[in-house]
């Protein structure tokens, strides 16, 4: 027995396969002992036994990626030559652009690996040298050297083999196999990972940082984009003019306000993938505005790089292009009214310029022609209206038909700077037109208290003054303006016939002296300018008229009297209040006493001063201020 030992071990040796010869001897020498142990039969697949072998992390990830799991835990059986992970590592390190395994594109690795497996059971002692053994990659075989030194195959070394599954058997090799002339195809990157390894998009990959959700979409393997990617030189240039037209100082992009690089981003995408030969004259973007197209010329002014065209991703189509793409609502802005909202560095006016886009008044507040006055809103003061209104939110807002008429009220028809506002109390008018041909309710009231600041209508104040601009001026306000909808009169019926009135026995009052030559409804009504200091039914009760009867019952001519000396010619805000005496339009003094609160002391040296409890309710011929005491002349 021992000669066939000798020479089966000589044939192990050749083939390089020692730990095979070596069991073999081992179990010849229990068969001489009178044993009896025959090698115990694989119990895993090829699969599972490289998912437990730590030698095998990086092909068990490769064969996940390529899908190839089910197919080689099938029955086979199987032969494969199973590359190390220093294996793959090599390959990594000595293969351009290939950083990880994931930057391999699915097809090549597919085909690396199945360039690895061949059909059938195929043990070391049955290979031979110079043999060829077809692969499961179509058309491509290995070849096998068989001497002294040990196996190889395609010159890669066995470094251990016959490793046995239970549809095949592995053979470890320490080289990863590639096919004559085959090329490694990259995996295709995403729009995010091309711009990031693109040194001339490095500022546009700084720009996409600032809005994250644009560069998650520029990364998402789902998303399907074409972008217009300007380079550093393009944004270079944009800094360069937006510094000229603006007068303010852009270094970096840093110094662009996150509302303004946001548009500018979207204004370069599309929600779809087209080459340059799919492109229409015109596109969408997401920002919501169009680009035009001609060619490899964009709105007419960049241009497509020549070898940079038509980049594939995996989520898309790159084009990169020599200068930046503005949206026209905000080039159009630029040294307007409208570029210290759209520009502001903190953002605060972003709801105005929504405001302004939906109800299309851009155009109006951007007429190079035009001189303006803009009282601006900002963010903080659409909030604090919306949540003293009945809109739930901005975009109730913004969806109501009131909108056009509410930012108009805002808008003078001159240039007026804070410089031509004279001191004390005045009015101008605005863009804001009512139906009515007398124009009354068009107006803006402003009280100039210099130093103590200017207010409008008695509540909002301006807040940052005279930002000037080539068509007029802007003043940001901390409220918003709304115009009056309403008459004294008006307000007074409307208040009498609410759930809660406060207004019951005013009316019936009115209603009652109107009996006398003059009509006081009408009167409040009417074209003229006036202040009122409307008692509640609370002080009409206080002062002796116990319900609307007791009112009915009484004279017109002294309920006259009572009500004229409620009534101020023109309008009085709290902002224009001042201690002191006040004629009436009944002819006697009141006098105010400006305090906390405010009190009106009248003639009657036996009545208590009145409080006023609210101010400030704006008609379209005067306004309104709430006080708890009927005023009685002497």
């Amino acid at each position: 027995m021992k000669k066939p030992i000798i020479n089966f071990y000589r044939l192990l040796r050749i083939t390089g396969v020692f730990s095979l010869g070596l069991l073999f001897l081992a179990s010849c020498d229990d068969d001489d002992n009178g044993g009896d142990m025959p090698d115990p039969e694989p119990t895993q697949n090829i699969v599972e036994i490289a998912q437990g072998d730590d030698r095998f992390e990086v092909l068990v990830d490769a064969l996940g990626s390529a899908d190839l799991v089910t197919a080689l835990s099938g029955a086979g059986p199987f032969t494969v030559f199973a590359p190390t992970d220093a294996a793959f590592e090599a390959l990594i390190a000595s293969t351009d652009g290939v950083d990880e395994l994931e930057d391999i594109s699915q097809a090549s690795l597919t085909q690396i690996l199945q360039y690895h497996v061949a059909n059938g059971k195929v043990l070391a002692a049955d290979l031979m040298d110079g043999q060829t053994v077809p692969t499961l990659f179509s058309g491509n075989s290995l070849t096998i050297g068989v001497s002294a030194s040990g196996v190889t195959v395609n010159g890669a070394d066995v470094v251990a083999a016959d490793v046995e599954a239970t549809n095949g058997v592995i053979h470890i090799i320490n080289e990863v196999l590639i096919p004559d002339g085959f090329v490694i195809e990259l995996a295709p990157q995403t729009i995010a990972e091309i711009a990031s390894g693109n040194e001339s998009l490095s500022l546009l990959v700084d720009a996409l940082e600032r809005v994250p959700s644009l560069l998650d979409a520029a990364g998402d393997e789902t998303a399907t984009l074409t972008v217009f990617a300007p380079t550093n030189d393009a944004f270079a240039a944009l800094l360069t003019t937006l510094t000229d037209a603006t007068g303010n100082t852009f270094e970096g992009l840093d110094d662009v306000p996150d509302y303004v690089l946001e548009r500018v981003l979207e204004y370069h995408i599309l929600g779809s993938a087209k080459t340059a030969a799919e492109l229409a004259d015109s596109e969408e973007t997401l920002e919501g505005s169009s680009i035009s197209v001609d060619g490899t010329v964009i709105n007419g002014s960049a241009n497509v790089v020549a070898d940079l065209v038509d980049i594939s991703a995996s989520n898309g189509v790159v084009h990169v292009i020599d200068a930046v793409l503005v949206p026209s609502f905000i080039l159009n802005s630029l040294n307007t009214v409208l570029e210290p909202a759209i520009f502001d560095a903190e953002g605060r006016f972003t709801t105005l310029v929504a405001a302004v886009e939906t109800a299309e008044l851009a155009g109006a507040l951007t007429d190079a022609d035009a001189t303006l006055t803009v009282f601006a809103p900002t963010n903080d003061a659409f909030t604090a209206y919306i949540d003293a209104s009945d809109f739930a939110d901005a975009s109730e807002l913004l969806a109501s038909d009131m909108l056009g008429d509410i930012l108009l009220y805002h808008v003078l028809g001159a240039t007026v700077p804070s410089s031509a506002i004279v001191e004390g109390a005045s009015s101008a008018p605005t863009l804001y037109e009512d139906d009515d041909e007398d124009e009354i309710g068009e107006v803006v009231y402003i009280s100039n208290n210099g130093d103590d600041g200017i207010f409008l209508n008695g509540g909002p104040q301006v807040i940052i003054a005279d930002l000037e601009e080539g068509n007029g001026v802007v003043h940001a306000i901390n409220g918003v303006l709304v115009p009056p909808m309403n008459s004294i009169t008006e307000i007074v019926v409307a208040s009498a016939g609410a759930d809660a009135p406060e207004f019951t026995l005013l009316l019936a009052a009115l209603q009652t002296a109107d009996d006398t030559d003059s009509d006081l409804v009408e009167l409040l009504d009417g074209d003229g300018t006036y202040t009122v200091f409307a008692p509640t039914d609370a002080a009409f009760i206080a002062a002796g008229f116990a319900d609307v009867a007791a009112v009915e019952a009484a004279d017109p001519a002294t309920l006259r009297s009572i009500l004229l000396y409620h009534v101020v010619q023109g309008a009085v805000f709290s902002t224009d209040l001042a201690s002191g005496a006040v004629t009436t339009v009944g002819g006697g003094d009141i006098t105010v006493n400006v305090a906390d609160p405010v009190t009106i002391a009248d003639l009657n040296a036996d009545s208590a001063d009145a409080t006023v409890t609210s101010v400030n309710i704006l008609a379209t011929n005067g306004v309104v201020h709430i006080i708890d005491q009927v005023l009685l002349p002497e």
